[in-house]
């Protein structure tokens, strides 16, 4: 997908998003597909643990095919991970290659728990441009708080070793990401610059240091988050991205975790008459008039309370443009 068409469609997301649009002549640029909601860990930051256990499960393979078929030629990226560890899903290499044989960006976001010498190999032989660690933590003790019941050394030492194999192989995919969130965003202390630098040193492209957010409402945030009681901005997602559940159901963003809003269902409709559907239309009419009260969970995100431009949050402008101008580097 070159800049040329990137351009354009950035032109026309910030055309209907700016004229409060409610029908769009395009599908979505970005999109998630939810592999499955299980997960291994049990992290405070995250309330996949409250969701019920008979509602979870793994995409089905043909649902997989389908929307990958209706998704080609229009999104930038796919991201293969939502609520759960997408590691877990026994199909994941397939759909990763499914996913390049159709000429998409795939992204898979991992707690690195489950990688093994063979899997990491997998990974690095699947056409995957983007894989990013999430490593809430630069030494055990915050580590093992923030990803229960995960050990320390033992996670690290994974992401080494792919690291250690994809500079091996000196292939440049997958951009490899650490992922970190920060309670404090204070300047990195000398044993975080000494963390980093063992991975850099292992050719770990980026480090990105996030705050939490609040899933919706979902969870609390941290005592002194900088943020404005009312909302500051209309929402963007709904006129560029997607999400899709294991189930096929679909949703307006990856914030709703407990899928509150729920758009239609893909194993009865298409990617198209979902985008442009009713409950979408109303959706987009009704956060373009920033009618927050009439919503749930929107009106208890703190996504649109944080300071933005053209509707993205300042934090994470410059990654945004990035990746949606020039693809993952």
């Amino acid at each position: 997908m070159n800049i040329f068409f990137r351009l354009n469609r950035l032109r026309q997301i910030r055309q209907a998003f700016g004229q409060g649009k409610t029908l769009l002549s395009y599908l979505p640029s970005r999109a998630w597909i939810e592999l499955t909601d299980y997960c291994n860990l049990r992290c405070p930051l995250c309330p996949n643990q409250a969701l019920p256990k008979e509602a979870k499960g793994f995409i089905a393979w043909d649902l997989y095919k389908k929307i990958i078929d209706q998704l080609s030629g229009e999104v930038f990226d796919l991201n293969l991970f939502h609520r759960g560890e997408p590691l877990l899903h026994p199909k994941v290499i397939e759909m990763i290659e499914y996913g390049r044989q159709k000429d998409i960006s795939c992204r898979i976001h991992t707690n690195a728990t489950l990688l093994s010498e063979s899997l990491s190999q997998r990974l690095l032989d699947s056409g995957l441009d983007m894989l990013s660690f999430s490593f809430d933590g630069a030494q055990p003790p915050d580590y093992e708080k923030n990803r229960f019941p995960a050990r320390f050394e033992e996670t690290l030492e994974k992401i080494k070793t792919f690291l250690a194999l994809k500079k091996e192989r000196g292939q440049p995919r997958p951009v490899t990401i650490l992922q970190m969130i920060r309670t404090n965003p204070a300047d990195p202390d000398q044993q975080l610059k000494k963390f980093l630098a063992s991975l850099r040193t292992l050719g770990l492209n980026r480090v990105v240091f996030r705050r939490p957010h609040n899933w919706g409402g979902a969870i609390g945030l941290p005592a002194g988050s900088p943020l404005s009681p009312e909302p500051l901005s209309a929402c963007t997602f709904p006129w560029y991205a997607l999400v899709v559940y294991w189930n096929g159901r679909v949703g307006p963003c990856p914030q709703d975790f407990f899928s509150r809003i729920i758009l239609g269902d893909l194993n009865k409709q298409s990617v198209r008459e979902v985008w442009n559907g009713p409950v979408m239309e109303k959706l987009r009419a009704d956060l373009a008039d920033r009618q927050y009260g009439l919503l749930k969970p929107c009106d208890q995100c703190d996504r649109p309370r944080r300071q933005t431009f053209s509707g993205v949050p300042l934090e994470y402008i410059k990654t945004f443009l990035k990746e949606n101008l020039l693809g993952y580097h």
